[in-house]
């Protein structure tokens, strides 16, 4: 079949974010199903850097979308009241591209990643065939997301009023993106009691696991049992810190919980890991405080390497975390906040220590040093359960059956 891939951002190996990583991972994956993958994107500077990078499809077509370089005072407003929508010069820019529209009416399936791509859907209806399968990507469902920054905001009323604002639009234009389409998948079952809130009978909400476990090369990067001998603690915090939940995430990892670990183990390290850190992030690693912040890298298997325990202090943001699944397949005890476990696992036997709490948060991370063999034992439980639940293979099998079922 013929897969046309609405999305945001075109794929390629090494991408900075767990978005764009899945969309690679799920490309590889239809590809190696036989079909044929056309990703039809904004035209903007990563995009074009994607397709030279040698994005994973057999064509990228890119539609004009000026507003996202250069938005005008209205559009950089209505982006911050609805991010879930797409400016109007990209249902223009969509529509007026020949190539996207032959695209789209020769696609057994459209697909749409992440929610934004899905309020494309009333331009792509008029050029898809209607027997073409619709399927929209739910990477998280923003409403939730939404909501919980609402919840939790402690600052002014105006501000309180703008957040209020924004979990009405977003529902609205999640909603709308989801009636639009014969499938949503998601990637948790927490997600999907949240999807099908929003979702009319005649839509089906899929739980689909994303294939996290296929090339993570787990005898290179995990630590097994190997010798610590007299080395100091490692903790590694992996994230994209453009996204704003990451980048506050480290803040709290840095401000918060880590003076009370260094204050116990004054040779502690902790390595900030991924792309686009904050300013913010920089003024936090001062001198003394034994924190790096790497940058964008292109492979992480040397900071997973040599970590003795993975931290994922995010308070925000919705979703399943990969940086979750992806550090149990490296084999490493996880101690993460509530958020960073929602949707995962809720087995203790399969995480070192779960809170929201900084003082305990940084106990959690020095009783992992401080007991080596459990810390082990719980990273080999938790790598041979995440090599299961989020397999290639079981992500191929359950793709096909959702891609290729026939109409009821």
């Amino acid at each position: 079949m013929h897969i046309a891939s609405v999305t945001r951002s075109v794929p390629y190996d090494g991408i900075p974010h767990a978005g764009g990583d899945y969309v690679l991972r799920h490309a590889h994956a239809l590809r190696a199903m036989g079909h044929s993958v056309t990703f039809i994107a904004p035209d903007t500077i990563e995009n074009r850097r994607a397709i030279e990078r040698g994005a994973p499809a057999d064509e990228v077509v890119l539609y004009p979308a000026r507003s996202i370089a250069h938005p005008h005072p209205l559009e950089r407003l209505r982006r911050r009241l609805s991010p879930a929508r797409v400016g109007r010069d990209e249902h223009r820019g969509l529509s007026r591209s020949a190539v996207a529209r032959a695209a789209l009416a020769a696609a057994d399936v459209v697909e749409y990643q992440w929610t934004q791509s899905g309020d494309l859907g009333g331009a792509v209806a008029r050029y898809a065939t209607p027997r073409a399968r619709r399927v929209l990507v739910l990477h998280d469902v923003m409403t939730q997301q939404v909501t919980r920054q609402r919840d939790n905001g402690r600052d002014g009323r105006t501000a309180r009023l703008v957040r209020s604002i924004k979990v009405v639009l977003v529902r609205r234009a999640e909603r709308r993106a989801i009636s639009r389409v014969d499938i949503a998948i998601v990637f948790s079952d927490k997600d999907a009691r949240a999807a099908r809130a929003l979702a009319p009978a005649t839509v089906a909400v899929e739980v689909v696991r994303p294939p996290l476990a296929g090339g993570v090369d787990v005898a290179a990067v995990c630590r097994g049992d190997r010798d610590k001998g007299d080395r100091p603690l490692e903790v590694l915090y992996v994230g994209w810190f453009r996204r704003a939940d990451n980048a506050r995430a480290a803040m709290w990892l840095c401000c918060e919980v880590w003076p009370h670990v260094r204050a116990a183990r004054p040779e502690a390290r902790l390595t900030l890991a991924g792309a686009d850190p904050t300013a913010e992030m920089h003024a936090a690693a001062s001198p003394g405080m034994g924190i790096e912040i790497t940058g964008y890298q292109a492979s992480l298997d040397a900071f997973y390497a040599r970590a003795d325990v993975a931290a994922v202090p995010v308070l925000d943001g919705a979703g399943v975390k990969f940086k979750t699944v992806l550090a149990m397949l490296r084999q490493l005890p996880v101690v993460s906040t509530s958020v960073g476990l929602e949707g995962i696992t809720d087995d203790p036997a399969l995480v070192w220590s779960e809170t929201d709490d900084p003082r305990a948060f940084a106990a959690a991370l020095l009783d992992a040093a401080d007991r080596p063999e459990d810390a082990a034992r719980v990273g080999r439980a938790a790598r041979a359960w995440a090599s299961r639940e989020f397999s290639e293979q079981t992500y191929r099998e359950t793709l096909a059956r959702l891609i290729d079922r026939p109409e009821p």
